[in-house]
């Protein structure tokens, strides 16, 4: 329970900085600005995730004799779960059966995917997003999964 509370604790200060880094540069109409800022909001959710993972590794390491092989699949499920809720309350609002301005909030409450929603759509209603830019989306919460789980699986190596 500590892991997850701390998990979420990254996930939360990932989402501030990213939402200040998105609100500093939301005014570049530039299309290189925009994919430059995706690169950094992205960056820093997966660099916080992987920083989450070696330190819960790292703590768990000094606590544990032997680590749970099925620990850092946990966590990573865990650092996706609201990233996912969030997706598929997203994929509701594309076909109606939720409000179709669900959008607008989905862009806040996923601070570090916000520029590559609006590299997909600029728009805030669901029902303008692509097919597959619902896709990439879903693709794009597969990135704290990916990082918490390499990154807890090579502190234990060492």
């Amino acid at each position: 329970m500590k892991d997850c509370l701390k998990l979420y604790g990254y996930l939360l200060f990932a989402e501030i900085l990213t939402l200040f880094l998105n609100l500093t540069l939301a005014f570049s109409a530039s299309p290189v600005i925009r994919l430059l800022t995706a690169f950094c909001t992205v960056g820093i959710l997966a660099g916080l995730m992987a920083q989450a993972g070696h330190s819960i590794a790292k703590a768990n390491r000094r606590t544990e004799s032997t680590p749970s092989p099925q620990k850092p699949v946990i966590l990573g499920l865990v650092s996706i779960l609201p990233f996912q809720l969030l997706w598929i309350v997203l994929a509701l609002a594309k076909y109606g059966i939720v409000d179709g301005n669900f959008y607008r909030f989905y862009k806040l409450l996923c601070a570090p995917f916000l520029p590559v929603c609006n590299l997909i759509c600029d728009d805030v209603t669901a029902h303008s997003l692509p097919l597959w830019g619902l896709i990439v989306l879903a693709l794009c919460t597969a990135i704290p999964f990916a990082a918490v789980v390499i990154a807890y699986q090579n502190t234990h190596e060492q």
